[in-house]
């Protein structure tokens, strides 16, 4: 159906009175509780770089062809479209509010930002569903991930009760797309239920990057579904074919191989790849993992898979909350890696911005060795970097120089009393120049382009604490870096990662580890990209 846009009213209204809209999709299937205004804004500050566009808004203004579209809902006006814009501005309204003390007071430095919005007001959500879902889905904006785009029409049609004849024909796709997409978000929604008591694996399904076409290649295909014993109804609602705990060990056994990336895009392309696949996972044939000797049912068992599944998949409805516009991030794409928690803007230095890329993608828990090396090369990076900015590289060099000087100066004076005593010379027969040189107790050239050590940077920063704004709690947890501790991964057990060959980290002592430093890391971080 045509949008008849000319009904759109376009009105003056208040930063401050616009509420962001807790039923948007992009992370309806997120959590299972209403956030309220102040939870929401947080939320996209650490997740869709909220904090970035504040501050490209305060330095370059809003664009005025980015108006959001609202709709007044119980007395208020609700933003269906724009709430990433909208919470940026919000941002720069009240800082102090959101951010951190630091982050406040480098937006509170820039010229105050009007405090109304030029809205385009419908007068009902539904009038702007088409609009908002083939921005998402399409070319004019970045696309909503897979997960997103379902919730979007798993809300339509089952939190408006729309047929999904209706659906299709709103959006002009076919009734088997639909369906297609009913039946990935049941299963996403599945995932997430039988991984409610694990919080990492949790994490990684939630996360808008987790592969869900690759499982809808997996399902979709018969060896496959045959595997699993699963089934779908006509409106994409999961059907077993296996008795429910072995359905879930089969289940909970393919997220994991996601997950852990042994089921990626290439597994299924063609018919040898699906039989090397199904070959490979019966290999791992285990009773605590699946049991093969149970065999699949040619018809759904009737029961309902889990009441109290079924029970959160619904709520997941009524419980839609707010996301907004984020742009496709390469460094949020995959969040099986360190620091996921952290969403550091760039620096402006391409490898460290790849390095920081690279900890995030990479699953440590798998590549655990490469992640620890890359880590060490990242943070003997990142700290070089903030110390050059801060124009301190000279001053190590010139500590060290002296300290070198002072140790050669004792020896030479202990070789040349030797001599003296040993074959009677006097000072007047020593070139001390000479002798020096021979000896190679003499200072040479501090050469400023290289790198001193990690250990001397750190030591640097740990004896200028000023540096780091004299916050103690940073420089403790540089202390402890630095020292070793025995059970905890430290700069020596770094550097032994690089060097020894029969040395290997752990994933949890290494996670342990990039949690600790990642206070530290930040700091330097943000200075780093303030600085650009």
């Amino acid at each position: 159906m045509r949008i008849d846009y000319s009904k759109w009213k376009t009105r003056l209204l208040s930063i401050e009175h616009l509420k962001l809209d807790i039923k948007n999709p992009r992370f309806s299937y997120q959590s299972t509780k209403e956030m309220n205004q102040t939870e929401i804004i947080k939320y996209l500050i650490e997740n869709y770089s909220v904090y970035d566009l504040a501050k490209d808004i305060a330095i370059n203004g809003y664009l005025l062809n980015e108006a959001p579209i609202v709709c007044k809902e119980n007395g208020s006006y609700v933003v269906l479209e724009g709430n990433r814009r909208v919470a940026a501005c919000k941002v720069l309204l009240t800082p102090v509010k959101y951010l951190s003390p630091a982050r406040a007071k480098e937006l509170s430095k820039y010229e105050p930002i009007n405090d109304k919005l030029d809205c385009i007001i419908v007068s009902d959500r539904r009038d702007a569903d088409t609009l908002i879902y083939n921005k998402h889905t399409g070319i004019p904006l970045v696309k909503w991930d897979k997960v997103s785009q379902d919730a979007f029409l798993v809300n339509l049609i089952k939190g408006d009760n729309l047929s999904i004849s209706e659906v299709a024909t709103k959006f002009n796709v076919t009734q088997s797309e639909i369906r297609k997409s009913l039946r990935r978000y049941a299963v996403h929604q599945y995932s997430i239920s039988l991984f409610k008591d694990e919080p990492y694996e949790l994490e990684q399904i939630q996360l808008d990057s987790f592969p869900i076409t690759n499982f809808e290649r997996f399902y979709e295909d018969e060896k496959g579904a045959n595997f699993l014993g699963i089934a779908f109804n006509s409106n994409g609602e999961i059907q077993r074919r296996l008795p429910q705990e072995e359905f879930d060990k089969r289940f909970k056994f393919i997220v994991n191989q996601i997950l852990n990336q042994e089921l990626t895009s290439r597994s299924f392309n063609n018919e040898q790849d699906k039989n090397e696949y199904i070959d490979s996972i019966k290999k791992e044939y285990d009773k605590d993992k699946f049991d093969l000797s149970i065999e699949v049912s040619d018809s759904p068992i009737e029961e309902p898979p889990s009441q109290e599944i079924v029970s959160q998949s619904n709520n997941a409805l009524t419980n839609l909350e707010t996301v907004s516009n984020k742009p496709k991030n390469p460094r949020q794409r995959s969040k099986s890696g360190l620091f996921t928690g952290y969403n550091w803007t760039k620096t402006g230095n391409r490898k460290l911005d790849t390095l920081f890329t690279s900890l995030q993608s990479l699953n440590y828990k798998k590549h655990t060795d490469v992640v620890a090396i890359a880590l060490r090369c990242y943070v003997d990076m990142l700290v070089y970097q903030f110390l050059q900015k801060k124009g301190c590289i000279g001053l190590i060099f010139s500590d060290d120089a002296t300290k070198t000087q002072e140790k050669n100066d004792k020896k030479y004076n202990e070789l040349k009393q030797y001599l003296q005593s040993k074959y009677a010379i006097s000072d007047e027969e020593i070139d001390d120049e000479e002798l020096r040189k021979l000896s190679r107790f003499y200072q040479k050239d501090t050469m400023p382009n290289r790198i001193p050590e990690l250990s001397a940077m750190i030591l640097y920063i740990i004896q200028h604490k000023d540096l780091f704004n004299n916050d103690a709690r940073l420089i403790q947890v540089l202390e402890k870096f630095k020292n070793s501790h025995g059970n905890l991964l430290d700069l020596k057990s770094f550097n032994m990662f690089v060097h020894n060959n029969y040395h290997s980290a752990h994933n949890s002592a290494l996670e342990i580890c990039a949690n600790e430093l990642a206070p530290v890391l930040d700091f330097m971080h943000s200075y780093l990209a303030n600085e650009q």
